[in-house]
């Protein structure tokens, strides 16, 4: 039997010009308009690619193609959003991004989904979706459509915070009211005691001569003759009246029963004495050593105070707005000991810092590298950690031994408190 002679088509050698060529053409991305995404197959040419959909296999896929045509669109279109969206966000966060520059990232891998097998005939017809769907802020400049991801689980944690710190507030409020409220009826149970205040003196007649006379009534004829009894009686003394009293309260007694009676007291009064005297004086200093009784009141605001510091008292401090000193040497002894404001947050530990020098450098510090700086007395601060974190207040002391300063709130409902933090809780306002 004689068999046909078939030419086989073998590699070309490496190195020869063919397989230089053919080897680039495999490198890289190939073009859109030859690929098949069916079968995800890229063809090199138009022939390549004419040859391929005459192909027995790609003939298969179109029939099942067109069985259901909505549902392998509907999983393409969810794979490309899905993986958009994810280099957006990984990539660039919330961010303000050319849609396009994320379209070249997403084309860089060779197995992507393509766009031309979604439900989305161009890009700018996708990014319309994005806005319209809420995932994107979108707007359109000369150099063409910039995106930007809006991270809802950000706000959602930022509205959740937001609704915490009411609520705590609505609690302090109560809890102030119904101290207040105790305080008020404390006080019309014992009494209210009037306060005297100082007032101005008002002079209407200016010739009028204002005289003080300090000299003692001298007592009359009359006033001498009186018995001292009666004396005492009209001065109208209160301890004198209560003698009087006391002694008309209490029914005369026999002579050897009071004799009796003050024998025994003597006798007792004596023995007290001599035991008194025996016995060493610890009643003083065990009022001293031994602490106070706190009222419920009291309790009541420590308890407060001990809630507001767990839940104010953070890992972070830096704020803006507020002045801090470089102490770290990695940016050279230039920066070393420099001053500047906090112009913005990049994250909760890092922030964008204006120095205070003539070129109003701005550089990124981390709060390791800065601290925190103490003003001269009646400068304005703001308490960056702590129970009274975020409250602006006015320096009224510098305590260098215990490094702590005594501050006087002076806005929110803690106004006028005054407290002592530490150096690195309180900083100086810009």
């Amino acid at each position: 039997f004689l068999f046909p002679a078939y030419r086989v088509m073998g590699k070309h050698e490496k190195g020869t010009p063919k397989e230089i060529a053919n080897r680039s053409k495999s490198k890289g991305l190939q073009k859109l308009k030859f690929y098949c995404e069916m079968c995800q197959k890229q063809c090199r040419d138009a022939n390549g690619f004419k040859c391929h959909l005459t192909s027995e296999a790609h003939q298969r896929q179109l029939l099942l193609f067109a069985e259901n045509s909505n549902q392998y669109l509907k999983e393409y279109s969810n794979e490309f959003r899905q993986t958009f969206i994810k280099i957006l966000k990984t990539c660039h966060g919330t961010k303000r991004v050319r849609a396009n520059e994320v379209y070249q990232e997403y084309i860089r891998d060779k197995n992507h989904v393509h766009m031309n097998s979604t439900v989305w005939t161009s890009l700018t017809g996708f990014i319309h979706w994005l806005e319209k769907e809420g995932i994107c802020h979108v707007d359109q400049t000369e150099k063409g459509w910039y995106i930007a991801y809006i991270d809802k689980e950000a706000e959602m944690r930022k509205e959740e915070h937001q609704r915490k710190a009411k609520a705590e507030k609505d609690d302090e409020d109560r809890m102030k009211n119904l101290i207040d409220a105790q305080i008020a009826r404390a006080r019309e149970q014992q009494g209210e005691i009037e306060e005297y205040q100082p007032t101005e003196l008002m002079r209407t007649d200016e010739d009028e001569k204002v005289e003080f006379s300090l000299a003692a009534k001298k007592p009359t004829a009359e006033d001498l003759k009186k018995p001292t009894a009666a004396l005492l009686e009209a001065s109208g003394s209160v301890f004198d009246r209560m003698k009087k009293e006391t002694k008309e309260g209490i029914k005369k007694e026999p002579r050897d029963e009071r004799k009796r009676r003050s024998r025994s007291r003597d006798r007792y009064d004596s023995k007290r004495h001599r035991d008194e005297r025996d016995k060493p004086n610890t009643s003083y200093r065990g009022r001293d050593d031994g602490k106070k009784k706190k009222s419920a009141l009291d309790e009541i605001k420590e308890m407060q105070e001990k809630k507001r510091e767990r839940d104010n008292r953070k890992d972070y401090w830096m704020t803006p707005g507020i002045v801090v000193k470089i102490v770290t040497k990695k940016l050279g002894d230039g920066y070393y000991k420099q001053k500047g404001v906090v112009k913005r947050m990049e994250d909760e530990y890092s922030a964008c810092v204006k120095l205070d020098d003539d070129a109003g450098t701005l550089v990124k510090l981390d709060q390791t590298h800065v601290e925190t700086v103490i003003p001269s007395i009646g400068r304005e601060m703001l308490i960056v950690n702590g129970a009274y974190r975020g409250a602006k207040a006015i320096l009224e002391a510098i305590y260098e031994k215990s490094f702590e300063v005594e501050v006087s709130i002076n806005e929110g409902h803690f106004k006028g408190r005054k407290v002592r933090v530490p150096y690195e809780d309180a900083s100086k306002l810009a």
